[in-house]
């Protein structure tokens, strides 16, 4: 079996400052921190299943889901933190997540800002038919970017955070808002879950 070094794969990571962010109504000091700039992707998910044996998500293979750049979806909790050891990464908690798509402002809607949501700055609304864009596609790694250059925070995949908690909405949902919030058992395997890790 081919062995792939984790910097052979290593996802562009971009810098987040330390600061105040509030979750869930608290305020909360995060230290600085780097957040890898888009969710990993199929073909990082497979170079870490040829060079460690973790298993396949069901979707790897599926028309619809198996480009290389899309995200990979379909990760358990577990599996995502395996994926961050391999990588000499890890999650990001909440509040990590929270800074680098609000940034100094606390209060904006989006990572963008207070613009409404469009098809150019986020991938949501879609069916099963056209599952999630390729990593920072469309115009999104500049009109829909976070404050610290980060795309995909809202849409694509919901992404795992440390504590098991779900952030950024998916490909399919109806809206999308930095308040939402999902709590899946850790096991679940969805079409719509996916990842990003943190240093």
């Amino acid at each position: 079996m081919s062995r792939f070094r984790p910097e052979a794969v290593d996802a562009p990571m971009g810098a987040v400052p330390g600061g105040l962010v509030r979750v869930d109504g608290q305020w909360r000091w995060v230290m600085g921190f780097l957040l890898d700039v888009r969710p990993v992707t199929n073909a990082e998910w497979d170079a870490f299943v040829w060079a460690t044996g973790a298993p396949r998500p069901p979707w790897l293979r599926r028309p619809g889901f198996d480009d290389p750049q899309q995200p990979v979806v379909g990760i358990t909790l577990a599996h995502a933190r395996a994926f961050c050891r391999w990588a000499r990464k890890r999650l990001p908690t909440e509040a990590e997540w929270l800074r680098a798509a609000r940034g100094p402002s606390h209060d904006a809607p989006f990572p963008w800002g207070t613009d409404d949501p469009d098809e150019g700055r986020v991938h949501y609304r879609r069916t099963v038919r056209r599952g999630p864009a390729s990593v920072g596609s469309l115009s999104m790694s500049t009109r829909g970017a976070g404050p610290y250059g980060h795309v995909d925070l809202l849409g694509n995949v919901w992404e795992w955070c440390a504590n098991g908690a779900l952030r950024g909405g998916f490909w399919g949902s109806e809206s999308v808002h930095l308040e939402d919030r999902l709590t899946e058992p850790a096991d679940r395997i969805s079409a719509g879950i996916g990842f990003r890790c943190a240093r």
